[in-house]
């Protein structure tokens, strides 16, 4: 029981890790530190989702990621449409303007682009970094459809498999893509099943990798870092060598995770991020398209750095999430005395 708490507790590490790195990443836009990042922290999310893959049945699994994923989606869409009506209002936008912003903006929602996509008859607004949550929907549903055909499979067999669904998935999304980002949830099911067999061979305990490993795995996410690394949100991969960096930089991540887990203080925050990551991406991306860190300079007169916006991006987010847990508590709260 003790080992089964341990390894819970260090992939919630690794949660953490990764959900601070999106808001560094969208902080630390335009800077070469970036790059090493971008090319590891997206595949991360979906690695770890193999780690903890247990299969169940379709239905379940449909109806539990739309409860988990897809209502936290539409609720962040319809805050961050509030959120832009609002801001254009009180900026004296006309009525006719604010009504095509949230249009757009709705437009936007149900294609579920992180970026303006343009693969359309028309340019398609980005709903911004929620993109992963209906990617992460089809790619834990396409996973789970695809052990539940292949019970009887070799594991060659059904390696085989995913990798020609994930190869088949990239390469429609270089021509088109495909509302919701089920191009992307197909792609991204290589990285499941990755974490899936890094479960089952536990690559991370100690001695399973001799050091020599650990350094080829530096050179290699280093390398692909160099080389613009995988963008999973604009279906971008330069070449096969970023698939290993996307690995490799997840490999160290755990890594280190493994590590800091030992240590209390720096554990319970990171353990806390990755708990709550789903929120804080939610709340992070209605900072991002919404709020801007810049009205601190123009109103009290202070200097706004990178590192300025970090720590203040950090703060709104923290709070805005605990205060949703406590609501949430006083909810369930109230729920149970009925």
């Amino acid at each position: 029981m003790e080992k089964t708490k341990q390894r819970i507790s260090w992939i919630d590490v690794t949660k953490g890790i990764a959900i601070y790195l999106v808001i560094l990443g969208h902080s630390l836009i335009g800077l070469k530190v970036n790059d090493y990042i971008f090319a590891f922290h997206m595949p991360l999310f979906f690695i770890a989702s193999g780690l903890l893959f247990r299969e169940k049945s379709i239905k379940k699994t449909i109806a539990g990621n739309i409860k988990k994923l897809l209502v936290p989606y539409y609720i962040t869409s319809i805050c961050v449409i509030l959120g832009r009506a609002v801001s254009a209002y009180l900026q004296g936008w006309t009525v006719q303007n604010i009504r095509n912003l949230c249009l757009n903006t709705m437009i936007g929602a149900v294609f579920g682009y992180g970026v303006d996509g343009s693969k359309w008859f028309f340019t398609v607004w980005m709903i911004g970094a929620i993109w992963f949550l209906w990617a992460f929907f089809w790619s834990d549903i396409i996973i789970h459809v695809v052990f539940r055909y292949t019970k009887n499979w070799q594991e060659w067999q059904r390696a085989f498999l995913i990798i020609g669904i994930s190869a088949v998935s990239y390469i429609v999304g270089q021509y088109i893509w495909i509302p919701t980002n089920l191009d992307v949830g197909g792609f991204a099911i290589l990285f499941v099943y990755i974490g899936y067999l890094l479960q089952k061979i536990r690559i991370w305990e100690q001695g399973k990798l001799p050091w020599i490993c650990w350094i080829l795995c530096v050179i290699v996410w280093v390398y692909a870092s160099h080389t613009g690394g995988i963008n999973m949100v604009i279906r971008a991969v330069p070449n096969f060598v970023v698939l290993f960096g996307a690995v490799a930089g997840s490999v160290m991540t755990m890594k280190l995770a493994i590590q800091l887990d030992k240590i209390p203080g720096i554990s319970r925050c990171l353990s806390w991020f990755g708990k709550n990551s789903m929120k804080i991406l939610c709340v992070h991306l209605f900072e991002i398209l919404i709020l801007s860190w810049d009205f601190i300079e123009v109103k009290c007169h202070v200097p706004v750095t990178r590192l300025t916006t970090i720590i203040l991006r950090t703060i709104f987010i923290v709070v805005v999430v605990l205060c949703i847990n406590g609501v949430q508590g006083i909810y369930k709260k109230q729920k149970k005395q009925k």
